[in-house]
């Protein structure tokens, strides 16, 4: 147990670097995670920026492997399980996983074409897939039968069959189609059934006892079955199939069950014979991205792309597996680019795997890392996982380490450590430990009363986390030159009081600053005050600059002021009929807005349902609400059957407007149409104000044509520990017996229950 931990948390100590070259280009790193995922293996997440400050930022995912560890193992993934299926990494993972084989970190592998792997493929041990004239022409990767990293450059294999009447046969590929005159191997890494036709015999065989499968060794076997002219023979792990055809079905015809054969397997990567145990493909490129240390200056792909690599270190001991994410906010990169970075952390050797949209690093419980090009994680043919191979299932935590072991922090600066939790074998088992303990030296900072860590010391050093008799460390460094600034302008404030956030930056990382460190004056206090802490009071309606200064630095944020002088609103757009546009499909609905008679009177909506595909009515304005509520409710009236009402919101901080649904509203009763603020778009400050921007519903077949009217008197804005009475709420449209609610429209809002008129409990 006392090596595995050692083997496990030595990794932390790995070389935290903040500069790298590439193509000549300065980069700096910023380290966002590293972390062990798992036995032996560590993980980095890297955001890489040019140090001339000019647009090409990388983000980089790196898995290390040390297969001498005794807890963890490489092995390669079919997608859906054979070479002709397509499926996601982490749902190869996840259906892979047993108790006692973890697949819990790997990388996407070979292009494909048809659903199957472009190049020769080896899954434990065995023959997968040799394309029939794939010979050397791409690049390989994977594990020998050591456990240890393999790189080729070229790849040559020769299998053979020798009969009881000592004839060599030449098995001419594996799982590729049987054509004229040859000898095919089958296995279960194809499917259920072989799926040749009927023009050739195939014998079933099994290894004799003590024999196992190898890619270069000699296996006896033994045939169990024979089919002339049938076809298709069943395949299941542990079984294979030799098929014939021509002049190797007479051979095959030769043989008769209970025969004893040898199969001979040879495979070479770059003449050299090598066992191999798992094998991926990778691009056809002239050179191998990183070979011998020396990275590829011609023939590599030379376009900025997603990346997927796969690399090994000299000894071979270490490998390594690489996304760079691309075509977004990470530019992506060329595959000397990724060779250049996967030299950077160790590797020796290395090829270039599927990119672009296939790109994915998977860690689990955490599914994929990256941010893959296609919006989401695209189904592939086969993956490389790091396996936590255990002979028991243990959720006891004996060690704990930080996703971050180093922090560089400005002078105030706030650090809140978060901690994974590992068992004994060194399986990830709690992502988020709770009850850690921090503690420092006063010259390094203090630890605030929720527990975070405060950097007001003068210098750095180390930081202690303790959870039990577990203890870890991490290292901070603090600048007292660092940039600090408060993070927005301006700021609506409600009745909620508002805490100032400052932020400062050290290279490419922004933390918070305590604001209880700067010194905070109102400009007006009779519109809001601000204490010492930096919270903002509001007083009264209005515009106020606040100011913070610390040592030289000096910020302003304008405060606007706006409390609601009722709780709740009644927003009375809805009563400006002539404001909102409204629109339907198919447009026979001939939507309208009635105008009310009484300044109190609910604005209806009203249209003649007929038939239609994909029907709708439609009430849009751009509009900011008022103030900053906790919750929008939005009652609804209606005789028309609606499978749901789409409520379109956008946050002031946001491009996109968030799209809130609700299914089924009852009809001819009020519906309220609530929507939690925070749990929508965020506790953010800067989410305000909002933007209302429409109503759409959808109606049914159910719907009675004709007339139909939807009662919409406003909108109510609600701020909670506040008790509210609704005056002159208005009343329902007439032609329905129902009654909005009226004097009784009492809301009352506690800290975590929501009463109606009736008092009986909403939530």
């Amino acid at each position: 147990m006392k090596k595995v931990l050692l083997s496990l948390f030595s990794l932390l100590c790995a070389v935290y670097s903040f500069a790298i070259s590439l193509n000549g280009i300065e980069y700096t790193i910023d380290t966002l995670s590293m972390y062990p995922a798992g036995p032996g293996t560590m993980y980095y997440e890297l955001r890489m920026l040019r140090a001339d400050k000019v647009n090409g930022r990388l983000d980089v995912f790196l898995l290390k492997v040390d297969t001498r560890d005794p807890y963890v193992q490489v092995q390669q993934v079919l997608g859906k399980g054979k070479v002709t299926g397509c499926e996601t990494p982490s749902s190869m993972a996840k259906r892979s996983t047993t108790d006692n084989d973890i697949y819990f970190a790997g990388v996407n592998g070979d292009f494909f074409a048809y659903e199957a792997p472009v190049g020769t493929t080896i899954v434990d041990n065995q023959f997968a897939l040799t394309p029939a004239g794939s010979g050397g022409g791409r690049r390989h990767a994977g594990i020998d039968a050591d456990g240890r990293g393999v790189t080729a450059y070229t790849h040559t294999y020769s299998m053979t069959v020798t009969t009881p009447a000592d004839t060599t046969l030449t098995i001419h590929h594996v799982n590729d189609f049987r054509d004229e005159n040859q000898l095919v191997l089958f296995n279960h890494h194809l499917g259920t059934t072989t799926g040749s036709n009927a023009y050739g015999t195939e014998l079933k065989i099994q290894l004799l006892d003590g024999e196992k499968w190898q890619t270069t060794g000699t296996m006896k076997a033994k045939v169990l079955a024979k089919e002339e002219n049938v076809g298709s023979m069943p395949l299941a792990a542990g079984y294979a199939v030799l098929s014939g055809h021509g002049s190797m079905q007479k051979e095959l015809n030769k043989l008769n069950v209970g025969d004893e054969i040898l199969l001979t397997f040879e495979m070479r990567l770059d003449d050299e014979i090598v066992n191999v145990a798992q094998m991926i493909g990778g691009d056809h490129y002239s050179a191998m991205i990183l070979d011998d240390g020396e990275i590829a200056q011609s023939g590599f792909w030379n376009e900025l792309h997603p990346r997927t690599g796969f690399g090994v270190s000299q000894t071979r001991d270490t490998v390594m597996m690489i996304v760079v994410d691309g075509r977004g906010v990470s530019f992506g990169c060329t595959t000397k680019v990724m060779a250049e970075i996967l030299k950077h952390y160790g590797a020796w050797n290395a090829v270039n795997w599927d990119g672009g949209g296939s790109s994915c690093l998977y860690i689990r419980p955490f599914d994929q890392m990256n941010n893959g090009s296609d919006g989401k994680e695209r189904a592939v043919t086969n993956a490389m996982f790091a396996v936590a191979h255990v002979p028991e299932v243990d959720n006891t935590i004996v060690a704990i380490a930080p996703y971050m072991p180093n922090y560089y922090l400005p002078r105030y600066g706030v650090a809140a450590p978060q901690f994974l939790g590992y068992n004994k074998y060194g399986v990830l088992v709690e992502t988020n430990v709770s009850g850690v303990q921090l503690s420092c030296d006063p010259e390094v900072g203090e630890i605030l009363e929720d527990g975070r860590f405060l950097a007001s010391g003068e210098k750095g050093g180390r930081l202690v986390a303790t959870w039990g008799e577990v203890q870890t460390e991490l290292d901070v460094r603090i600048s007292s030159t660092a940039p600090i600034a408060i993070r927005m302008d301006t700021v609506l404030c409600g009745p909620q009081p508002y805490k100032i956030e400052v932020e400062g930056t050290v290279g490419n990382n922004t933390v918070e600053i305590l604001s209880s460190a700067l010194d905070w004056t109102s400009a007006d206090p009779s519109i809001a005050t601000v204490d010492e802490e930096g919270r903002v009071v509001a007083v009264s309606n209005g515009i106020v600059v606040v100011t913070g200064k610390l040592g030289t630095f000096t910020d302003q944020i304008a405060i606007k002021v706006e409390i609601p002088e009722s709780n709740p609103l009644i927003w009375d757009d809805f009563r400006e009929v002539s404001s909102w546009k409204v629109e339907s499909y198919p447009t026979s609905f001939n939507p309208s807005l009635s105008v009310p008679e009484e300044s109190s009177a609910p604005t209806n909506l009203l249209f003649t349902y007929g038939s239609g595909r994909t029907p709708f009515v439609q009430l849009s304005k751009d509009s900011l609400l008022y103030s900053t509520p906790d919750k929008i409710r939005i009652p609804m009236t209606t005789n028309a059957v609606f499978e749901k009402v789409v409520v379109m919101i956008r946050a002031n901080n946001a491009n996109t407007t968030e799209q809130i649904t609700f299914l089924n509203p009852k009809v001819g009763e009020e519906n309220i149409l609530e929507i939690d603020v925070k749990e929508t778009f965020g506790a953010d400050a800067a989410i305000y104000p909002l933007h209302f921007m429409s109503i759409k519903m959808i109606p049914t077949k159910e719907t009675q044509k004709g007339e139909c009217y939807v009662t919409l008197p406003g909108i109510i804005e609600v701020f909670s520990n506040e008790a509210t009475d609704v005056e002159n709420v208005p009343t329902a449209h007439p032609a329905t017996p129902m009654k909005y609610v009226k004097d009784a429209a009492l809301y009352i809002e506690s800290a975590d229950k929501t009463y109606n008129v009736l008092g009986s409990q909403i939530k």
